[in-house]
């Protein structure tokens, strides 16, 4: 018989290479029961396991993560993943730990740093300092008597900062100002010639020429430190 137009008859298409599913339940091609894949309780399987690819029953298998996993393989991957889950929590808690006992070994040890180094930490602006640079800094310069701490302070400031003027009635000192923002009411200046001036609250000390030249005792010295320490606490978000 021929064909119209000449052409030949084309065969029929061959069926769609399957790709097994770990989700899908399978169906067995020909629908007998006797060619149906079982699960090993002897049940039609209603897929096969992603793991051990073994068919399975609805009774003997369950999604894991979006596969179908038998109950043995799913057993496993529950007991891997609650072993993971352990391991990670003594991870982070090692690192809590860890972490507590840096931060106590800052709170009960001191660094030795020198006096120079002491009171550039604590006079400079540079940006924020530990608990323990500031504890150690202010332990230093406790140690030094009032004749000690200002050269200390005449040795590094002029690599700090520029001297700057300041006025007292008729006369004006240069030098360098122990004043902050955090002081408490009360502000100190440092003469290029050693001589210390206190006045009152930052701010307001620049204008009004109230500065009164003090004898320089460990009293005095403290609270200069004091007030230091307190500025560079609050400059480093640590009070």
């Amino acid at each position: 018989m021929s064909v119209p137009g000449g052409t030949a008859p084309q065969s029929a298409a061959g069926p769609a290479e399957s790709k097994t599913c770990g989700a899908v339940y399978f169906q067995t091609g020909s629908g007998d029961e006797d060619d149906a894949a079982l699960c090993r309780c002897g049940d039609p399987a209603v897929g096969e396991c992603t793991e051990c690819t073994r068919p399975v029953c609805a009774d003997h298998s369950d999604l894991w993560l979006g596969w179908r996993v038998c109950d043995r393989d799913l057993a496993n991957a529950r007991l891997r993943a609650r072993q993971a889950a352990v391991e990670e929590e003594r991870r982070r808690a090692a690192e809590a730990a860890a972490a507590e006992a840096e931060r106590e070994r800052q709170r009960t040890t001191l660094l030795d740093l020198p006096p120079e180094d002491a009171a550039w930490l604590l006079y400079l602006q540079d940006g924020p300092r530990t608990d323990q640079e500031i504890r150690s800094a202010v332990h230093t310069l406790r140690g030094l008597t009032a004749e000690d701490f200002t050269a200390v302070c005449l040795h590094v400031l002029p690599h700090a900062s520029e001297p700057e003027t300041r006025r007292t009635g008729l006369t004006r000192l240069s030098g360098w100002a122990f004043e902050g923002a955090d002081y408490h009411g009360r502000s100190w200046f440092l003469t290029r010639k050693g001589e210390w001036h206190r006045s009152g609250a930052y701010g307001a000390t620049e204008t009004d020429g109230r500065w009164k030249k003090v004898r320089f005792d460990d009293v005095e010295k403290r609270a200069v430190i004091d007030e230091m320490a307190w500025q560079k606490r609050v400059e480093s978000g640590l009070s």
